[in-house]
């Protein structure tokens, strides 16, 4: 495979992990002024901030955020498993295939999340196409509901010029993003056991 076709298959590689990873947003969203993201460039990788807000309780949205078994379904996830390594610590391992234009794209992903109860969780990466990828998930109690907070620091390999990267991750995140605040909202009225 010549290098300007191995530089695009890994190109596509990116987009599909952050369509993946991140979940999404621009910041002054079109469809919903809750959503909000930050896309910085930042040693060599980018480190994203992004927000909504949700109707749910802290509780109901920490349910959500920690259901490692009811994650949003992706045709390009072949296989998930989830393990439990500590009362608060649980690594779940993904394998990716998928085809964008001419390219067959495949990886293994393993992560591993830090529940903080109630009220956060931790994750890093340690195994998958990214070279660094880090961040946590917070939530934040509201009047009416729960504000989602994403802080990351991905780092990629990439012959591709940062701006083109940030535009292309960017994209991507927005639907991504708010697929998850829709997610949130439809279950406004389920309870988990744990919150009745």
């Amino acid at each position: 495979m010549g290098v300007l076709a191995r530089s695009i298959k890994q190109f596509l590689i990116y987009a599909l992990a952050g369509y993946l990873f991140f979940g999404a947003s621009a910041s002054a969203n079109k469809l919903n002024s809750a959503i909000s993201v930050q896309l910085f460039p930042m040693d060599g990788g980018f480190e994203v901030k992004a927000s909504y807000a949700t109707p749910l309780s802290q509780c109901q949205a920490y349910a959500l955020l920690t259901n490692f078994n009811d994650n949003e379904p992706s045709e390009a996830i072949r296989s998930s498993k989830v393990t439990r390594l500590s009362e608060n610590t649980v690594r779940v391992e993904q394998r990716i295939e998928d085809t964008t234009l001419l390219f067959s794209t495949h990886f293994d992903s393993i992560i591993d999340y830090t529940e903080e109860p109630s009220k956060a969780m931790q994750f890093k990466q340690v195994k998958g196409y990214l070279k660094e990828y880090r961040g946590s998930w917070l939530l934040t109690p509201i009047e009416r509901g729960t504000v989602f907070t994403f802080n990351a620091f991905l780092q990629l390999d990439s012959i591709f010029p940062q701006f083109l990267i940030k535009q292309f991750l960017l994209s991507r995140m927005e639907s991504r993003f708010e697929k998850m605040a829709a997610r949130a909202k439809a279950r406004e009225d389920l309870i988990p056991d744990q919150c009745k």
